[in-house]
């Protein structure tokens, strides 16, 4: 039809077209990735790419790294503040990558902005963003693990123009050259991203001269009509109410072993929802989030729970109001705060904390499709080193930073698969782990092992995901300086729905090794051949300093579990322990499984020890049995009033109340219950312990949820179902 009204138009058309935006933000992403040199974006994708129309609202995202959903608009607002739209030429591009001023995810993520004009006017803009090999300053390759402020961090371009006629200005590329580590590297990724974005240009005056500009600008306002739509259709399917989750950031990289608090508060009411977040003051160290870090890793964990099936464009982003509270904050941090892992610390605490609140509200859901997109928390767990020396193959400057040996974390148990081994962070949705023939060509060192570590993840119905234990050795590098850091040393990520916590993140740096003898040797180099020292140091090391022949060493952690243990299929927890994934002691432990001579599940001998572990969990033999058809992942509901247990309908007090008051309930140092998990987690020597609280049904003895929380925190709030409770704008938790 030539004229389309609110309520009348043709669906499919604006189908087609926003396939059409979407397939040319795709080709942008590949004109990127074909033309770069770097191999965190050739083979790890670490980029995204965006379309944006005049309006600066989104009409297509090529979601390699889904946090770039808020970096793209926030970008072009940068540029638009910065300079008058009338000043704004074709083939001008714009660099972003600070995320006080220009909506950078963190300065490593380096944004090129580029209008795309037709007919004589701008019509929209092209968004692309890659992690460069290196941005200058003390932060090698973007992670300035030792600064005290966002000056001593790395190179922060505020939305400037570089690019005049579709090239780099020869002024500014020699000053970018001169201050960076891998200048033709960094220049070449520079280049690809004007490619990219020349390509998005082209092809929307294409569509333009073909459709017509009314018509394009018609169609995308539908298209985004369609995605609110849908949007407010998922939401208006969860419990009005409110949901709340604390996490805590880690910092211990001047000898203290800083925890430091930040809440969501998930407030649902009709088809709108209110991420409301809140920190404590912002620190002197690399942690702080700034707005496009927690939005980005909320649109990050919102994308995969709950809208992974809806067209990204601005009608996502109008039912949700995202609430970050006053500024100077750990969740709202302005300048000088440092934020080169704005991204990674509090930002992937995000992704956890949502991952929770979306939890509880799909697990008290009558709808069957949101029930199911119950989760537990990821691992989120990034465990990298980067440093920077001289090739001895070459004897040109390199850069480590080994994808593969930092990503490798384990997934959330889900309801309809147990979790993903070498999920990475829920981010990189669209990234690759890059392989061991390209890490050691790109790297200057070798990959010894890659393996998935036993026992990671957190017990479950479906169980949490596997880290991988992975070691590599320098040996093309005579020294190298720079940092090493994990975010989940001393909080595991959480189960959900009475699942088991997964491992915490480890790393260790082995010193004085034998390795070069053993290849000299030709002798394979695995730990039981490796000899060394193995210094205990903090989780984030400032000064790290690695030299030919040691070993940086990584075991990753899990996906928490979801659902209690002991109804996991006996069947499929032999199977765990047959694959290597499970050892037959937690399966004995935790799972309540018995294995026979042939390694298969005893039937009478598993279940009497699932009895005795009912029994040991509230001190008593249950009074009442699990219903056969009870739900596996919805341990709780609402009934007249009441908190009931699902399993056997036990009363757990009003609904206005907190249940866990009426649970059975038992706590210990995380550390010390972790030993009898057969699983890993730093125990922290400063400060309040971080304790397991875990609660249990006190009729069947069913686990009904495992909260992680400082030993002085209280009891994890229950859902308000109903209530409408925002925290007050002026909240700032204490330090």
């Amino acid at each position: 039809m030539d004229m389309m009204t609110k309520d009348e138009f043709d669906i499919i058309d604006v189908e087609v077209h926003q396939k059409s935006i979407r397939n040319i933000a795709s080709e942008m992403a590949v004109t990127l990735m074909r033309t770069s040199g770097s191999p965190v974006v050739t083979d790890a994708k670490d980029f995204s790419t965006s379309i944006l129309d005049h309006k600066v609202e989104q009409l297509g995202f090529a979601g390699h790294v889904t946090f770039h959903v808020s970096t793209a608009v926030a970008g072009v607002e940068a540029v638009l503040r910065n300079t008058r739209i009338e000043d704004i030429a074709p083939g001008d591009g714009f660099i972003c990558n600070d995320p006080h001023t220009s909506g950078a995810i963190h300065q490593g993520d380096v944004g090129i902005v580029m209008p795309f004009f037709a007919q004589g006017e701008i019509v929209g803009w092209g968004y692309v963003n890659a992690h460069l090999l290196d941005v200058g300053g003390s932060a090698v390759s973007g992670f300035a693990a030792g600064a005290f402020d966002n000056y001593s961090e790395a190179l922060a371009f505020p939305a400037v123009r570089v690019i005049r006629e579709g090239r780099i200005d020869e002024q500014w590329q020699r000053f970018i050259s001169n201050n960076v580590r891998m200048a033709g590297t960094v220049i070449n990724d520079i280049r690809s991203m004007i490619a990219a974005n020349n390509v998005g240009s082209r092809r929307i005056a294409a569509m333009i001269d073909e459709i017509g500009l009314d018509r394009f600008r018609q169609l995308n306002e539908q298209g985004k009509c369609l995605s609110e739509k849908a949007m407010r259709d998922i939401i208006s399917r969860l419990p009005d109410g409110t949901y709340d989750s604390s996490d805590w950031v880690e910092y211990d990289g001047r000898g203290i072993e800083g925890l430091h608090e930040i809440r969501v508060r998930l407030l649902v009411r009709g088809d709108e929802m209110t991420l409301q977040f809140r920190g404590g003051p912002q620190v002197n160290c690399f942690i702080n989030g700034a707005w496009p870090a927690v939005v980005g890793q909320s649109w990050t964990t919102i994308l995969a729970q709950l809208a992974y099936d809806i067209p990204v464009n601005a009608g996502i982003w109008r039912p949700i109001t995202f609430d970050l509270g006053p500024s100077g904050t750990l969740v709202n941090s302005v300048a000088p705060a440092p934020v080169t892992m704005s991204h990674i610390q509090t930002g992937m605490r995000v992704n956890k904390l949502l991952a929770d609140v979306f939890s509880q509200a799909c697990s008290l859901s009558e709808d069957p499709v949101i029930a199911s997109r119950v989760a537990s928390q990821s691992a989120q767990d990034q465990t990298y080193f980067t440093a920077f020396g001289m090739d001895r193959r070459n004897g040109q400057p390199t850069v480590a930073f080994p994808m593969s040996v930092g990503m490798s974390t384990g997934g959330p148990a889900q309801t309809n698969s147990d979790g993903m081994e070498v999920y990475a962070a829920q981010c990189m949705s669209g990234c690759d782990m890059p392989d061991v023939e390209l890490e050691e060509t790109s790297q200057p060192g070798m990959i010894l092992w890659r393996r998935v570590a036993q026992d990671t993840g957190g017990a479950g119905v479906t169980r949490g995901g596997l880290g991988v234990d992975t070691a590599m050795a320098i040996l093309h590098c005579d020294r190298m300086n720079g940092g090493a850091y994990t975010n989940t040393a001393l909080i595991p990520p959480r189960g959900s729905v009475g699942g088991f916590p997964g491992a915490a993140g480890y790393w260790k740096q082995w010193r004085k090794t034998n390795l070069v003898e053993l290849l000299d040797r030709h002798v394979f180099a695995d730990i039981d051949t490796i000899a060394g020292e193995v210094p205990q140091t903090t989780a984030t090391v400032t000064d790290f300093e690695v030299v030919r022949g040691d070993i940086y060493h990584v075991i990753h952690g899990g996906g928490g579990g979801l659902g209690d243990p002991l109804r996991r299929d006996p069947g499929m927890v032999a199977r765990d322990v047959s694959d290597g994934f499970v050892s037959a002691d937690m399966a004995r432990d935790i799972y309540g499984v018995i294995l026979d001579a042939k390694g298969a599940a005893n039937t009478a001998a598993t279940a009497a020890r699932r009895s005795e572990i009912r029994k040991a969990r509230i001190g008593d033999t249950p009074r009442a049995a699990v219903a056969e058809d009870a739900p596996l992942f919805a341990p709780l509901k609402v009934d007249q009033g009441h908190w009931r247990c699902t399993a056997c309908g036990e009363d757990l007090g009003r609904s206005r109340g907190n249940w866990r008051d009426n649970a059975v309930a038992t706590e210990a140092e995380v550390s010390v219950r972790f030993a009898a998990l057969h699983s890993q987690v730093r125990h922290r020597k400063d400060g309040d312990p971080v304790m397991m609280r875990e609660y249990y049904c006190p009729g069947c003895a069913s686990s009904l949820s495992v909260d992680i929380a400082l030993d002085s925190s209280p009891p994890t709030a229950a859902p308000r179902i109903g209530e409408y409770d925002p925290y007050p704008d002026n909240l700032i938790l204490n330090s």
